[in-house]
């Protein structure tokens, strides 16, 4: 009975006072936890954090990293994401739409904050279908307004290429090929002619009758047909007083070359057949018409009666690429009344035996030589590359174009025994696989700086010492792992730039690039995989990048 009574008074007394004891013991906790956290916690910095500098400050901290590592920017933040794909960064970056993955592209877009400035369409050679003009529309509503040029792959009818204008009032630059099936039943007027500074014509567009374009200064005309060229005409002599840069390409001698006339074109490209039948009269009447031609690209097999046209009215020339087979000593004479020529380009043929024995070109600089019969003997290449030596003595840049004809290993051995003075070297195959077993033949480059290896295979560790070396480019590096990285770091201690391209078969991880840029700290690293397993099929390098950026919905393409 006493212990019911007791338990009933007094329980309730000693719940209260544990349940009391209990919060002040957690209180206390806390306050010692709260106390050690605020002991550990950093004070707040007291300069300026990156997102209070103003986005012109940041943009230009931000141009200085390359496209994937500006990629990685984007991520941060919302401030960053727009200031890392601002317009000013996206002025050399296109959009590229393609015809396997319309509709997946365009629903991508849709989620995109970027502002692209270069839209890039390829769905095939015919004239656009409705279905695809809708998405074509769709992405002309998105950023039209803002659109610097448009380059279609496809036939438009008239009413959709007015369609294309009025979505986009500033174009500055348009390439387009045009379905004149339907010319002159509609006639619409196409005012954002009046703002092109760049046209480019894919067939047809030169035969718009309404066509005005009083700011054009730069043209691309191509002709497959000779009633299109015969009706261009009449627009290139209403275009030849104001153009200063012309490319023409023609699959025959549909035009009567004599007739045209620019005076004022300062850039000059000749692709194709349009010069196959010419006089040397009509040509000589041709390339006298230009006032100043500063520079010159002649992309086919080009006459020394020609050659000889050229350096005779134009000694201004500074750049010049032409095609010769085979190569003779009296275009290389024809070659020394060029004293402003500081650019050369040769691509052709030429005998082993032959003796370069002309006038030296001492203001050449850059030098580009793709030769097509050097497979006689080391002798002979050695005779070759040691004639142009005598005959480019200042040469500090120089690209090798290697084909199947060629040694590769010999004919590098030559090249940096010959130039020990180059500072920039790009060596490029043609063909689909040249592999270089060693690259000894560097030892001679003191005071090389710039390296680039294009569709070359090789292997790290034929890559010699230099410190000299600022930039390094390997486009295609098989088997490559984190160890060759690494050994690069010791190899090229100032190194400032790489870009490196590699297949599936590489083993580098996220690890192996972090660790060489702890070493270089300086360096930008830009690396490349390709993820496509149909590389057996490309030939060369531009196109295994059109290839491999078609599958993507967002191609990022500086313009070279």
């Amino acid at each position: 009975m006493l212990t019911k009574v007791f338990i009933i008074c007094f329980l309730p007394v000693f719940v209260s006072w544990w349940l009391f004891q209990t919060c002040c013991r957690m209180l206390r906790i806390a306050r010692l936890i709260g106390a050690k956290r605020a002991s550990y916690s950093k004070p707040p910095p007291k300069g300026p954090r990156l997102t209070d500098f103003p986005v012109e400050l940041l943009e230009h901290i931000i141009s200085f990293l390359p496209l994937s590592d500006r990629k990685s920017a984007s991520l941060v933040c919302r401030l960053w994401n727009e200031v890392a794909f601002s317009r000013r960064f996206l002025r050399n970056v296109a959009l590229k739409l393609t015809k396997s993955r319309r509709r997946c592209q365009c629903n991508h877009l849709q989620r995109s904050i970027r502002r692209y400035r270069n839209v890039f369409i390829s769905f095939g050679w015919v004239t656009c279908c409705e279905y695809d003009f809708v998405m074509i529309t769709e992405v002309l509503d998105r950023f039209g307004e803002g659109l610097d040029s448009f380059h279609c792959m496809t036939n438009l009818t008239e009413e959709q290429l007015w369609t294309v204008m009025s979505r986009a009032p500033n174009l500055q630059q348009l390439v387009v090929g045009w379905d004149d099936k339907a010319v002159n039943q509609l006639g619409l007027n196409f005012p954002v002619l009046k703002h092109l500074t760049d046209l480019g014509s894919l067939g047809n567009v030169l035969k718009i009758p309404s066509l005005n374009v009083p700011k054009l200064v730069h043209l691309s005309a191509n002709f497959t047909k000779r009633t299109d060229a015969e009706a261009s005409m009449a627009a290139l002599h209403r275009l030849g007083q104001q153009l200063k840069s012309l490319e023409l390409f023609s699959t025959e001698y549909f035009i009567p070359i004599s007739k045209l006339q620019f005076p004022n074109v300062r850039v000059l490209k000749l692709k194709g057949n349009i010069c196959e039948a010419a006089s040397d009269c009509a040509l000589g009447r041709f390339f006298a018409g230009f006032r100043i031609l500063k520079e010159a690209k002649l992309y086919f097999d080009v006459k020394v009666s020609v050659l000889e046209i050229i350096t005779k009215t134009h000694p201004e020339i500074e750049k010049l690429h032409f095609e010769n087979f085979p190569l003779k000593l009296h275009s290389f004479r024809l070659l020394s009344q060029l004293s402003y020529l500081k650019n050369l380009s040769i691509v052709g043929s030429i005998e082993s035996r032959i003796s370069l024995k002309c006038k030296p070109l001492v203001k050449v600089e850059k030098f580009c030589l793709e030769l097509y019969n050097l497979m006689t003997s080391m002798s002979g290449e050695a005779s070759v590359i040691r004639s142009f030596r005598k005959l480019l003595p200042n040469v500090t840049d120089m690209s090798i174009i290697l084909t199947e004809h060629n040694t590769p290993k010999c004919v590098l051995e030559h090249v940096c025994r010959n130039f020990p003075h180059l500072k920039k070297l790009t060596i490029t195959s043609d063909h689909k696989y040249c592999q270089i077993s060693s690259l000894e033949a560097l030892r001679h480059l003191d005071c090389l700086e710039e390296l680039t290896l294009k569709c070359i295979h090789t292997t790290m560790s034929l890559m010699l010492p230099n410190k000299c070396l600022r930039r390094l480019t390997i486009d295609d590096c098989p088997l490559l792992i984190d160890e060759d990285l690494l050994m690069l770091s010791e190899s090229y201690p100032n190194l400032k730039y790489l870009e490196l391209a590699w297949w599936r078969s590489t083993q580098v991880t996220s690890w192996g690039v972090e660790e060489f840029r702890s070493r270089l700290t300086d360096c930008v690293v830009h690396c490349v995989q390709y993820a496509i397993s149909f590389m057996e099929d490309i030939r060369t390098t531009s196109e295994a990048r059109r290839l491999i950026y078609s599958h993507f919905a967002e191609l990022l393409h500086p313009q070279v």
